[in-house]
């Protein structure tokens, strides 16, 4: 145990795919069944997994473990198949800063409409710290860092133009497999084009 490059391999600089057989699930306190159900306790069992596994690993040293995301398949072996991805690009920042600043939080809008993409990069100038807009399937994704001051009001902004989510998981699905339309400044980039 403890030896992680005999199942992980890197898939891209932003991914890591690790093979567990049913052993290695024992090793770790796994149960393949509980990963079919998504419950707090199993959110709680992966957690404890992928901190023990960056500990004995050095695999994505210097993110925070909320950074991280996730995803856990089970095999008919009694094994599993997992995913570990940073958020992307790190076009956003981290949640917190050692700068006293006020703590980050990252928003998502999904839209079908990219005029009204457009619209909501105006309202979020001076807003949003940082940004990247993402075409997923026929969607926009904009995703965006506000301080926890203007989480509520960007918000209620985002759901007068497209869907909300604070998620880790849609956004980090979104960063992962969409295609990179602005990566940097986004907000204050799109809005010039009203």
């Amino acid at each position: 145990m403890g030896d992680f490059a005999l199942f992980y391999d890197a898939l891209s600089r932003n991914t890591v795919k690790i093979t567990l057989t049913k052993e290695d699930m024992s090793d770790y306190s796994l149960k393949s069944d509980s990963l079919r159900i998504r419950n707090a306790e199993t959110k709680r069992a992966l957690t404890r997994f992928l901190k023990r596994f960056r500990s004995e690993s050095a695999i994505f040293p210097d993110k925070d473990i909320d950074r991280l995301f996730l995803e856990a398949f089970p095999s008919e072996d009694g094994g599993c198949v997992m995913y570990v991805s940073t958020l992307g690009m790190e076009p956003l920042p981290p949640p917190d800063t050692d700068r006293g600043e006020s703590a980050v939080r990252t928003v998502m809008c999904v839209s079908g409409q990219l005029d009204a993409v457009l619209r909501l990069c105006a309202g979020l100038v001076g807003k949003a710290s940082s940004s990247a807009l993402y075409r997923l399937e026929k969607c926009y994704c904009l995703v965006a860092a506000v301080s926890s001051d203007e989480t509520g009001p960007a918000a209620r902004l985002i759901r007068e133009y497209g869907e909300y989510s604070d998620d880790a998981t849609d956004i980090a699905y979104a960063v992962e497999h969409g295609k990179v339309l602005c990566g940097t400044d986004a907000v204050s980039v799109m809005s010039k084009l009203i």
